[in-house]
């Protein structure tokens, strides 16, 4: 019944092996008869060693005379010594002991004190001991995690031609903890493949995704996003296959291969379960300064508190509520197209706003081309909005997350008549939800110039001077927040038959060097016109309107707070109290950053893809395991 068999002995052109045509020599009949005596004395399929559930060994019985036994794995080596003919070695003298057990536990040679300890301790568990002492030395997870580390490619670059630094020493940390704490197998593997679908995840279970996040990161100019999130993809597949399955599975992503575990489908109903995730990059704390920011909380919560037994701040919470609600412009959103191109990729996300990704060049100005059938335009409004593929979910792309807007320009054309001269825009006032008090740069945006830059208010972006920016920086803990500013317009426009806009986001205040990611870019942004006639920015931000918008009694705890934390900085009469306030988010720590990867809401399409090309995308595909693996559960 061998399948080989009947293949070289088939008539069949269909699947006669080899092919009857062509250029193939055909086997011989001593040849053939060779296959058949090989089969028929005994050959067994073994399944792949990765897939077989462990099984417990027998213990060997062995003479106690002739061997040390002190536990059963001695009697599986003295088995095999036996087997070989050979004695067992001399009992290592202490020293030498310590000293093995030392370099293998925590590659560490022991101290002179911890071998004295050792050599003066005659009890008949001195041995175990000292195993306690070092499984429950820090140095364990350094030791051992550096073998994970390996397999989950760990690395404090980028590699590629720019190969700049990343940070990503919490994921590191992370195993070492792991081990240290002897995490449960299985919950390692869930962390580190799903730490942020878990249920309220805490900080480590989200840094735990790094793991997925360890691949090569090209930012050269002309790269393809999306070509180069999918040999991030194809590099976690790698590194999922080998780690967890003790299988190479890169071949499947091209085609099946005759007799491998995986099929071509199976390896990307795998891959669909990946393939729904933004590649974060988040703000992360050590222990301390997480210490810092409970306390930090809890004296904000106690101040507010006080304010809260002011006798008639409900009715003036109202009363505010019905004020901001009035009167809001109808602004319509322009479908904006790339009209420049200068590295950076920009990408329609569907909802008129784009997301800058690829190569982010740290002086750059931006240009844009939109169309609007509006006549009486009065005003632009500028949103810059949070997106999870930013650095610290934006809403900028430096490694902050901020930007800085040092000049917005506008020229307009008639729809249909390229070749008349364009009118440039005259702005006069600018308005923001938000502007950071006048400073200078950070020293990571230095130029190696001599000028003097800073950032501060949204009139700063329609002075015409490349020295001053719009900044929207609120310091730690609060500077990745969306934003909005608004720009009146001196005189109204728009021709009766369509106007063609050409806009620009001059961004003149990265640093010198790209590669480092000293840029100041705009990460997510969205552009709007109105023809209202009195116009500014709005002072509530978008998600406390969304709370606004639900009756009082429908609102969390969490969204009631939200809004008190937002209106009491409106009442004068406060004005101490969030001083003070103020005063602690000024001592809230800067944390760190680190890779991580984050579930999107929408699922993305995944499709197998002809030969791996994702220029190829062919049948599409539903979220599996492979066939030798046991099935999910519809859950």
């Amino acid at each position: 019944a061998s399948e080989l068999i009947k293949r070289v002995t088939s008539t069949d052109e269909a699947t006669r092996m080899p092919p009857l045509k062509g250029k193939h020599k055909p086997l011989t009949a001593s040849q053939i008869e060779l296959l058949k005596r090989w089969i028929a004395s005994g050959a067994e399929y073994s399944s792949h060693w990765a897939f077989k559930a462990p099984v417990r060994a027998s213990v060997p019985d062995v003479d106690a005379a002739r061997f040390r036994v002190r536990n059963e794995i001695d009697r599986f080596v003295a088995a095999k010594l036996v087997e070989h003919g050979l004695t067992q070695s001399p009992e290592a003298d202490k020293v030498t002991l310590l000293r093995r057990l030392q370099l293998d536990l925590i590659g560490l040679p022991p101290t002179i004190e911890e071998i004295d300890a050792f050599l003066a301790d005659a009890s008949p568990d001195a041995y175990e001991k000292q195993v306690e002492r070092l499984l429950k030395s820090p140095h364990y997870g350094e030791r051992w995690g550096r073998h994970w580390l390996d397999a989950a490619r760990y690395a404090d670059s980028d590699g590629f031609e720019k190969d700049k630094s990343r940070q990503v020493a919490f994921y590191r940390d992370y195993v070492i903890n792991a081990l240290n704490r002897d995490l449960p197998y299985n919950q390692f593997v869930i962390e580190q493949l799903a730490g942020d679908l878990l249920p309220q995840p805490t900080q480590d279970q989200i840094v735990a995704t790094g793991f997925l996040r360890n691949s090569m990161l090209n930012e050269e100019g002309g790269v393809d996003p999306e070509q180069f999130r999918m040999d991030a993809m194809f590099d976690r597949m790698d590194a999922v296959g080998k780690t967890f399955l003790g299988l190479t599975i890169q071949c499947a992503q091209c085609h099946t291969h005759k007799y491998d575990p995986i099929t071509h489908e199976e390896y990307y109903r795998l891959f669909a379960f990946l393939n729904n995730d933004h590649e974060a990059q988040r703000v992360v704390y050590s222990v301390e300064e997480q210490a810092k920011i409970a306390d930090l909380r809890r004296e904000m919560a106690a101040i507010e508190s006080g304010l809260q037994q002011t006798p008639d701040w409900r009715e003036k919470m109202s009363a505010w509520e019905a004020s901001v609600q009035q009167g809001q412009p109808e602004w319509i959103p322009l479908q904006l197209e790339n009209a420049g191109d200068n590295g950076q990729r920009y990408i329609d996300m569907g909802d008129h706003s784009i997301l800058a990704q690829g190569y982010a060049p740290t002086k750059y100005s931006t240009s844009l081309r939109g169309t609007t059938n509006l006549t009486g335009i009065t005003a632009f409004k500028l949103e810059l909005l949070n997106d999870p593929n930013l650095p610290c979910n934006g809403p900028g792309r430096s490694f902050m997350g901020t930007c800085a807007l040092t000049e917005i320009g506008v020229q307009t054309e008639a729809v249909g008549a390229p070749d008349t001269p364009k009118e440039t825009v005259k702005f006069v006032k600018a308005t923001a939800d938000y502007s950071n008090p006048e400073r200078d740069l950070e020293p990571n945006f230095y130029d190696k110039t001599d000028k003097k830059r800073v950032t501060g208010s949204v009139e700063y972006a329609i002075d015409g001077k490349d020295e001053t920016a719009w900044g929207i920086d609120q310091g730690p803990g609060r500077r990745n927040q969306p934003r909005n500013a608004v720009f009146a317009v001196e005189k109204s426009f728009g021709y009766e038959g369509g106007t063609v806009l050409h806009i620009s986001l001059k961004q003149m205040h990265g640093g010198w060097n790209s590669d480092d990611n000293m840029n100041n870019n705009l990460g997510r942004f969205r552009l709007s016109v109105t023809t209202a006639s009195i116009i500014e920015a709005d002072s509530v931000p978008k998600h406390l309107r969304e709370i606004l918008s639900l009756p009082r009694d429908k609102r969390s705890p969490e969204q009631v707070a939200a809004v008190f934390s937002h209106w009491r900085t409106t009442v004068p009469e406060w004005k101490d109290a969030n001083d003070k306030i103020e005063s602690l988010w000024q001592q809230w720590p800067r944390g760190s950053t680190t890779l991580t990867l984050m579930a999107r809401d929408d699922p993305r399409d995944t499709r197998m893809l002809i030969r791996g090309d994702f220029l190829k995308p062919d049948t599409p595909v539903t979220p599996g395991v492979p066939a030798f693996l046991h099935p999910l559960s519809v859950e």
